[in-house]
């Protein structure tokens, strides 16, 4: 359970600013998402409510897609978790620079496939 301020949730969707939040919660899209934090003065949301769609989900579904936005794009961390994973099965002292034999290829497949089945 993650709570954040508006603009701490904006940059985490990748707005600029909290103006789209802002208009959102006027609108009442996101009272179920609204919490209540130490400060009177700033608004909080709940990234991740149970029995809600994430915040991230609720602000796609009332929203225009754009695919150059941040909203839109997929976690660009998500391929680096495979990647990582992937390099930790690998014997790097086995491996020189291509072109690699049938079973080298064969078993970077194997390994790309078990670091991302791995998620």
């Amino acid at each position: 359970m993650t709570v954040l301020n508006l603009t701490q949730a904006g940059r985490e969707l990748g707005f600029k600013t909290a103006y789209t939040l802002r208009k959102m919660l006027q609108l009442g899209v996101l009272d179920a998402y609204l919490r209540t934090g130490p400060d009177r003065r700033a608004v909080y949301v709940e990234t991740e409510p149970e029995g809600l769609p994430t915040l991230k989900q609720q602000v796609q579904a009332h929203t225009q897609c754009h695919f150059n936005s941040p909203l839109w794009r997929r976690d660009p961390h998500a391929a680096d978790d495979w990647t990582a994973r992937a390099n930790e099965y690998l014997d790097h002292s086995r491996w020189s620079s291509p072109p690699w034999t049938r079973e080298q290829w064969q078993t970077l497949r194997v390994v790309i496939e078990l670091a991302v089945d791995a998620d």
